[in-house]
């Protein structure tokens, strides 16, 4: 811009002045000095303009107003210090010229900066606006030189200086316009550049693709420069055993699986080398194989072990993306419950030659999401990412990542939301509804609450603790649906129960609220369970494992069951079981990190490809971690395993085994802070991969003859509980 754009336009005017009668001898001669320095100077002044405006993620007017200013002074100091180069003149000038051009200068200057940089802030900077603020640059300094030529006066001409060597008008012009054809040969490439860019947005529009979603304590979204979320590829494309197994879902155990390694990054990250080595190792071995004529590259597709190579692609596409924003591993954030379909569009010449049906293919994205304290926010800031509102961004985004503007829009605010609250139970104790309606596909559904509420339908009441005594008042209510139980509680049998009337007003109050929010036919068929169940709660920094208590209503639907309330959705019974596995109260380290260890062992077994020294240092990682932790003797978790196997993993045959105790301890004293000094419940779990969580109790409860239908009227009062 200053050395192309200015001063061979300055240059190119100045050749234009014809003096006198168009005599040669009387003609303009400049000195090299001065025009060498009017050439630095533009290009100097100009990218501190430039670095003035664009150093911040944001140009704001204090920046834009001082980047013109500069410009147009570089426009204005390169004319006249250009005009002290003229050698047999002595110029003079007219005041109001200089003041005049000076203002054009600035003034075009700083419309044109403004506009450019307060749409690239948008990213909304089209061609046709870059063209629009070139031509206002163009305006600010042609107007500029020529309001000042139009004031300047050459006199006391000194016919001593000679005209040998000066170039014509004719080589000015060509040398200027060779020049500027070079400079848009020079940006012509970085736009083919650019070009190959957006392909590589296209091709990955239909891979399977690790996206990161972080968010400043603002709400912000974190982007880059270009307005793009980071992103590794996983794999090309997902491949299953069978046609409904093609789209990675968030049902698929796969899938499940990245969600539990995404809370245990640390974990992960010790054997991040050796699933490396190990997808190269077999890539190796793959390409000669198909070299050799062994395999075909369809067979090496249709990999019977799929799954497992998904899981390595995971785990090394995560640390790339780690790496790629400059966090460990661990920062990395968790995984989101849902996974982006994309679908990339192919060109005319693609769908005429019939290419759009092979490689027109739908694209996935999976995003981990992390909200982002104020100093790591800082620190990405200075790395060069740029934070802006969900709203500025989603357009732009959804052109180049190819999702729907309006379901993009939707997922990143709710991505934002999970980031925060993760979704899980409020302390203290909570009325629910647990509603189920069988699918085709995903088993069951469960009607989840969405937002950073609690993860179920629920009122919380203002009790922190169930004591005996409000055991003995909701044990009447066993297997009745909700109506039923606000009209017992308002009866007089309910308020002989003279020291829990206030506990007796919150349930009637919080179950007219969930009832308000629930449609009457699942209203009808919700039963009440008299037994209270745990589940972990949102945890402070004090409160480490601090459990809530739950008094569920439970219901079965039908296929056709909908709900028209917009703050619920159905979520799949595998997904929402494993949040609540991996939530914060909920310690689900010990069970994937023996998944870990068997998986890295299998492949020490079985792996010819692989040497002791290339595995050995990953495996004792997850094994000494293993080693060191305790087992925990916390009754708050509710939560013992114990191993049904031999402690040496058996490499060809594992058996699984599940078995479920329910056992009453009334007398200890560890849960009086949480249930009351009478209650107590405790499940012992054995067998790998059996970590049984509140929601498995709940979906027992729900195929329960003791929930499932109304007692007899003449039903008397229970008098212990188990």
């Amino acid at each position: 811009m200053g050395g192309i754009g200015i001063w061979c336009m300055h240059f190119i005017g100045n050749r234009a002045i014809v003096l006198g009668g168009g005599a040669s001898n009387i003609q303009i001669v400049y000195s090299m000095t001065f025009t060498g320095v009017s050439f630095v100077l533009p290009v100097v002044v100009l990218l501190i303009a430039f670095y003035s405006i664009g150093a911040s993620e944001k140009a704001g007017y204090i920046r834009i107003m001082t980047g013109g200013l500069l410009t147009g002074s570089a426009v204005c100091g390169m004319h006249y210090i250009g005009q002290l180069g003229i050698a047999n003149y002595r110029c003079s000038y007219n005041s109001a010229n200089v003041a005049g051009s000076a203002i054009i200068a600035v003034f075009a200057s700083t419309s044109a900066l403004g506009i450019f940089f307060r749409w690239r802030d948008t990213w909304t900077d089209s061609w046709w606006r870059r063209g629009a603020c070139g031509c206002l640059l163009a305006a600010a300094v042609s107007g500029m030189h020529w309001t000042a030529t139009v004031g300047t006066s050459y006199k006391e001409h000194d016919r001593s200086i000679k005209h040998g060597g000066q170039l014509s008008r004719s080589q000015v012009v060509i040398i200027c316009a060779v020049l500027a054809c070079a400079a848009c040969g020079i940006l012509s490439a970085c736009a083919i550049a650019a070009g190959g860019h957006r392909r590589k947005l296209r091709t990955q529009a239909q891979q399977l693709v690790l996206t990161g979603a972080f968010f400043d304590p603002e709400g912000r979204i974190m982007v880059t420069p270009h307005a793009l979320l980071p992103s590794r590829k996983i794999v090309d494309r997902y491949v299953g055993r069978t046609f409904n197994d093609d789209d990675l879902t968030r049902t698929h155990p796969a899938f499940l699986w990245a969600f539990r390694a995404s809370r245990n990054w640390k974990l992960v990250k010790d054997i991040v080398p050796f699933m490396r080595g190990r997808i190269e190792s077999d890539e190796a071995a793959m390409e000669q194989y198909v070299s050799k004529g062994v395999v075909s590259d369809q067979e090496n597709e249709l990999q019977s072990d799929f799954d497992d190579l998904f899981k390595r692609h995971f785990c090394v596409a995560a640390q790339d993306l780690a790496e790629e924003v400059r966090l460990p591993l661990q920062d990395l954030g968790m995984l989101y419950d849902d996974v982006l379909a994309t679908t990339a569009p192919s060109s005319r010449f693609s769908r005429a030659m019939g290419y759009s049906r092979i490689r027109g293919g739908k694209g996935q994205l999976m995003f981990t999401v992390r909200h982002l304290k104020k100093q790591d926010a800082s620190r990405l800031a200075a790395a060069g990412f740029r934070f802006t509102t969900i709203e500025n961004v989603t357009a732009i985004l959804s052109r180049r990542i190819h999702v729907p503007a309006p379901a993009l829009s939707v997922h990143l605010k709710d991505m934002r939301d999970y980031a925060v609250s993760g979704r899980n139970f409020e302390p203290g104790v909570h009325l629910i509804s647990f509603i189920m309606r069988p699918t085709i596909h995903d088993h069951f559904e469960v009607l989840t609450a969405k937002g950073v509420s609690n993860p179920l339908p629920s009122a919380t009441l203002s009790a922190k603790r169930l004591q005996f005594q409000h055991l003995e008042l909701i044990s009447h209510m066993e297997g009745w649906a909700i109506s039923t139980c606000i009209d017992w509680l308002k009866s007089e049998n309910a308020r002989a129960y003279k020291d829990v009337n206030e506990f007796r007003e919150q349930l009637i109050s919080g179950m007219t609220d969930l009832a308000r929010t629930l449609p009457p036919d699942i209203n009808a068929v919700s039963k009440f369970s008299a037994r209270p169940l745990i589940a972990p709660c949102r945890t402070s920094g004090a409160s480490e494992g601090a459990n809530c208590i739950l008094l569920p209503f439970c219901a079965v639907g039908s296929l056709d069951t909908q709900v028209s309330n917009p703050d619920y959705t159905f979520t799949p019974l595998r997904l929402f079981r494993v949040q609540q596995q991996v939530n914060d109260g909920v310690a689900d380290n010990d069970g994937f990190a023996k998944e870990l260890g068997q998986e890295l062992f299998y492949y020490n077994a079985r792996s010819s490809s692989a040497t002791d020294s290339d595995i050995n240092p990953s495996i004792r990682s997850v094994l000494r971690f293993l080693q060191s932790r305790k087992r925990s003797d916390s009754i708050a978790k509710m939560v013992s395993q114990e191993t049904l196997t031999a402690s040496e993993p058996i490499p060809e045959i594992m058996v699984r085994r599940e078995v479920k105790v329910d056992i009453a301890k009334l007398e200890r004293p560890t849960l009086e802070s949480t249930l009351g000094r009478h209650a107590s419940h405790t499940t012992i779990v054995a067998g790998d991969m059996a970590t049984s969580t509140f929601v498995d109790e709940l979906y027992n409860l729900c195929y329960s003859p003791g929930v499932r239908l109304r007692p007899d009227p003449t039903f008397s009062r229970v008098s212990s509980m188990a």
